[in-house]
Order: structure tokens, then sequence, then C-alpha cells
């Protein structure tokens, strides 16, 4: 028969059993989890899918969805000659643009946006989309670099409000026939 107090490595094994006061413990534990999650999942009107669609519900509320397109019947740019647009949409640019495009717009690595030259279209309509969606790199132009979507960083109306100071300082972007 072996040692119930053996050593190994200097340590003592006991095989002292459990306090009974942890062993009720221990069990109340058990029972109280074991009636609370019947109480949740049976006869609780609280849901995690309730919860969750009551959050969603608060966040839309409060972050509204900044990509709703801002309609005009013609394509055109509705911001367009509109100075608070503007200078809002320059401040926009200076922020997101002018890493790729230069502080004045007349391009780094993304192209001139100030010339006469326009690479992928010059009305509203396709700049809007061009920004929107972004350039893949297949479609680049010049041996410029790809350009991001910005759908889901700026949302239609800032993406509006570039374009109005764009505008603004080119005169060779035209409205959307």
């Amino acid at each position: 028969m072996s040692d119930p107090n053996k050593e190994f490595d200097g340590i003592r094994q006991g095989d002292n059993p459990l306090p009974e006061w942890w062993k009720w413990v221990f069990l109340g534990c058990v029972i109280f989890a074991g009636i609370y999650a019947v109480y949740f999942h049976g006869f609780s009107n609280w849901g995690t899918g309730a919860y969750y669609a009551a959050q969603i519900e608060d966040y839309e509320k409060e972050f509204p969805n900044k990509n709703v397109k801002i309609e005009s019947n013609d394509g055109s740019n509705p911001f367009r000659g509109n100075q608070g647009a503007i200078s809002a949409g320059q401040k926009t640019f200076q922020t997101y643009c002018v890493a790729c495009h230069g502080p004045t717009g007349e391009g780094l690595v993304g192209p001139n946006l100030m010339d006469k030259e326009w690479l992928h279209g010059n009305t509203d309509l396709e700049l809007y989309e061009t920004v929107m969606k972004g350039v893949p790199m297949e479609r680049t132009k010049l041996g410029r670099g790809p350009m991001p979507p910005h759908e889901n960083s700026l949302g239609s109306e800032k993406v509006y409000q570039v374009l109005a100071w764009l505008a603004s300082k080119n005169l060779e972007l035209k409205p959307s026939k």
C-alpha cells in the first residue's frame, strides 16, 4: 500500500478532505446556476435577441446611416455653390485626401485634381462613384496608385462636400447631365 503523505521535490502531499463549508458553497452555486438557467431561458421575457435588437435601434438613432445617397434629379452635386458645404469639404479634403492628392489637390501619389485632365470622368456623378467605390489597382492610369473606397469612411454627404470644394477650385469639373 502507498503512503498517503507522499513527498515530491520537497512538497508534502496530504490527502486532506475539503472543508465542509467549501463543499456547501460549491453545491449552492451549482443549484443556483441550474435554477437561474431554467428561469432565464424558460420564464423571463428578457432574451438576448430582444436586447440585441434594442441595442441596434439605439445605435442607429445615435449614429444615423451616413451612406444614404443624397439624390438629385440629374446626378449633379446638390452642394455645388453652397459656401458652408464648400468649407466643410475643404476641411474633409485636408483631413482625408491630402496624403495622396496634396494640400492643394495638385497630386502626389494620387492624380492632380486641379488640371484639365480627368482620369476617371469629370462630372459630379462620375466623380461621386469614383470616390465612393474607389479605384482598384487594375483601373489605375498613368502609373498612379489605387484609391481606397470612401463609402464607409466618409459617406455621401462628406463626399459631395469635397466635390463641391473641388468644383469651386477647378472649373473643369462639370455638373452631371
